[in-house]
């Protein structure tokens, strides 16, 4: 048990610290009271962000406009219930409900409204608006005052027979022109909603309200069209649900466990304790009895009535009623967005984001991202299609899967998830949350764990390539050296990738591919195979350009490089391509097949060197690079030199070439006195051109050991002697 315990500890310690990278910047979100004023961008979020238990969710469907009073200010309320609408009034006792007005509406309701006359109403639906007036003997519906242009509206006011809506974030107004509904764009504002929750019609006027997520917004009519009064505004507002408006312009409020009431001081709208109601527990809307300051405020299935007694606001029981079947905003909406603040550390193109879900079937969570605070990308999304989860990353068009939905947890290094991005300094996350299944919600949780990890990143500034030596390398292997660096404090060289060009052309002759590694220089491979050139000298030139592109920590790549220009002057690949009688042993190249010839290199260990006898013919290759005009060749063994066939060398190309091979041929002397067992035999040889001399090493002495003295050609000669007869 104590195992467990300590286990347990250690995981939760694990996971409660702060995650460390390389990246430009990291922030971590975990849904906490202390957290989230500087995360989360309330004007832009319509998710329900729950700090009590570090979780973001899909809000529930609020259900401001279930009760309304008639203009008159009759002791009569009417109440939208989960599939009916109910009628109470006042029996001189208490307030009775009228059974004969009930009117059956079927299934999901949205919002209720009063018009002028007692007992008609109008009822958003999610297929139209509905009008149920008073024939005498019940209620009946009137097409004429009936319209589709606010289906599905959220909620709803009315201005005698008018009636004005909120669909899509926009206000749509009808008036009733005597025969039917027409829309009125005159009364409708101009100014773009953000997420409003509910709108009131101001009575004995034109004027409006609106109710959004952090304030309610008051709009005259200037007899041109709508105009916003910021003075009569109500700012600051935090979780609004609901809200009522007095034919006065004062305003109540549903904001936590209390109906806040603000009224205007001449300067602007200020709170009024007096008039405001607290103590109560499950708030949803609100309703003023017209010409008082009277109302009825929904507190889960109850409709408490409070009325004002000179110095506060006091319940009124037998007004109140409880509706059981009343309609209360359970189901979650289909879409949801919760959006941060911006994080700036540094300028960055490149971003990655991460975050901890729940996901339930058929619901899912969709990740944007931007750098500059404007232009949106679309990240990677987690889903429940009710068979399995899944996290997929956004390709233009197309989702490609990357695993399951725990891939893209705060913990995982999912390298998948990094986007590239517009340059900027405002880097936000945008979660789009929604669900197929309005009972159920997907979650992105927080709490002692981060919730959401976004990073920055940096592309690699171009390498800085060092020049090369004054002139040209003295080898055919030279070594290019370059700078990384990277706008990331702190951020290393992951991989590095070369590619050499002849200058004359820019052809590509060499590509070191992607190479992993934080060294910043990089030694051009020779040929060490007797068939295979270099691919310097297999590029027919010794002027070249090399340019290095590097990636990050990250896996960033840098763009190229600038050219880098530089020039080889020197010799390469010596060989043994013939042996005249070879020692027992030792293979016999063959002179017209390359593959079988014997690479010499510098500092081959002398048990290695290819052997000869003293005084056997030897031809040797050797390629040079550079404008070489002719070669100087001297094999030096002990204090004498060999004898090279001819006095010259051949070349395969005119003298002067940039690039050639050349051929000599030499014996030793075959006196065993002279030349004993295990001489050694060095190469001196010397490219002469106009500039440099071209050697196979970088500095003296140039000799290199060549062949290793093993018998002699006296051996193989047979001596007869001629007699008389």
């Amino acid at each position: 048990m104590k195992k467990i315990i300590l286990i347990t500890v250690l995981l939760l310690c694990f996971l409660s610290a702060p995650l460390q990278s390389q990246a430009a910047g990291i922030w971590e979100y975990y849904i906490t009271d202390a957290d989230t004023p500087v995360t989360i961008d309330t004007g832009a979020t319509t998710a329900a962000v729950d700090i009590v238990n570090h979780e973001i969710t899909l809000e529930k469907n609020l259900t401001p406009n279930v009760v309304s009073f008639w203009p008159d200010g009759m002791l009569a309320y009417t109440v939208l219930k989960s599939n009916s609408v109910g009628f109470y009034m006042f029996d001189g006792t208490q307030m009775v409900e009228a059974s004969s007005l009930e009117i059956p509406l079927g299934k999901n309701p949205l919002a209720l409204a009063t018009y002028s006359t007692l007992p008609d109403i109008a009822v958003a639906t999610p297929t139209e608006l509905r009008s149920y007036v008073f024939d005498g003997n019940g209620m009946s519906r009137n097409p004429a005052l009936e319209t589709s242009g606010l289906t599905n509206a959220v909620s709803i006011g009315t201005r005698g027979y008018d009636v004005a809506g909120l669909v899509d974030n926009n206000v749509k107004y009808f008036n009733f022109d005597g025969s039917g509904m027409t829309e009125n764009t005159i009364l409708e504002p101009c100014e773009a909603l953000n997420n409003p929750l509910q709108l009131a019609l101001v009575e004995d006027s034109y004027d409006m309200a609106i109710l959004e997520r952090n304030q309610v917004r008051y709009f005259n009519f200037d007899g041109a069209g709508m105009a916003e009064n910021p003075t009569l505004a109500v700012t600051g507002l935090t979780n609004p649900k609901a809200f009522a408006v007095k034919e006065t312009g004062e305003v109540t409020v549903i904001e936590g466990s209390e109906a806040k009431h603000y009224q205007f001081d001449g300067a602007g709208m200020v709170y009024n304790s007096a008039l405001s109601v607290s103590g109560l527990t499950d708030l949803t809307a609100v309703a003023f009895r017209p010409g008082t300051w009277d109302r009825v405020i929904v507190d889960g299935t109850q409709l408490k009535y409070y009325a004002f007694n000179g110095s506060e606001m006091v319940y009124i029981p037998e007004l109140s009623v409880t509706v059981n079947d009343l309609l209360i905003g359970g189901s979650y909406t289909p879409q949801g967005i919760a959006q941060s603040l911006g994080y700036s550390g540094g300028v960055t193109n490149r971003v990655r984001v991460r975050a901890r879900h729940n996901l339930p079937i058929n619901t899912s969570v969709t990740w944007w991202v931007t750098a500059d605070g404007t232009n949106w990308t679309q990240s990677w999304r987690v889903r429940n299609d009710g068979v399995n989860d899944y996290c997929e990353v956004y390709n233009g068009g197309t989702w490609t899967l990357i695993g399951d939905a725990g891939m893209a947890l705060p913990e995982n290094d999912a390298t998948e998830l990094w986007v590239e991005l517009s340059p900027g300094i405002n880097v936000r996350w945008q979660a789009v949350l929604e669900t197929a299944d309005t009972s159920v919600t997907p979650k992105i949780i927080g709490g002692v764990i981060p919730a959401v990890v976004i990073e920055t990143d940096h592309t690699p500034e171009k390498p800085t390539v060092d020049p090369g030596p004054v002139g040209c390398y003295a080898k055919t292997t030279p070594t290019i050296t370059w700078t990384f660096s990277d706008p990331d404090a702190g951020d290393t060289q992951l991989a590095y990738q070369v590619n050499i060009h002849r200058q004359s052309d820019g052809a590509l002759i060499y590509d070191s591919g992607k190479l992993y590694g934080s060294d910043q220089e990089f030694t051009l491979p020779g040929s060490n195979q007797p068939d295979m050139p270099s691919a310097l000298w297999s590029s027919g030139d010794y002027q070249y350009t090399a340019r290095v592109r590097s990636w990050d920590s990250f896996d960033q790549e840098s763009e190229w490089s600038g050219p880098a220009d530089f020039c080889v002057i020197a010799l390469e690949r010596l060989r043994v391509s013939k042996i005249v009688s070879p020692p027992l042993g030792q293979t016999e190249p063959d002179p017209a097949d390359p593959a079988t010839h014997i690479m010499v290199p510098d500092s081959l260990p002398v048990d290695q060197l290819p052997r000869i006898k003293a005084g056997s013919e030897v031809q040797i290759l050797v390629d040079s690079i550079g404008p070489v005009d002719s070669l100087i060749a001297r094999f030096p063994y002990l204090t004498y030199e060999a004898t090279i066939k001819d006095g010259a060398q051949v070349s395969d190309n005119p003298s002067g070439s940039h690039v050639n091979r050349w051929l000599a041929e030499f014996w030793t002397s075959p006196d065993k006195s002279e030349v004993p067992d295990g001489t050694i035999v060095q190469a001196y040889l010397e490219g002469d051109t106009a500039a440099n001399s071209a050697y196979l090493k970088t500095a003296a002495p140039y000799e290199i050991n060549l062949a290793r003295i093993e018998g002699s050609v006296f051996e193989d000669w047979m001596v007869i002697i001629q007699g008389r007869d």
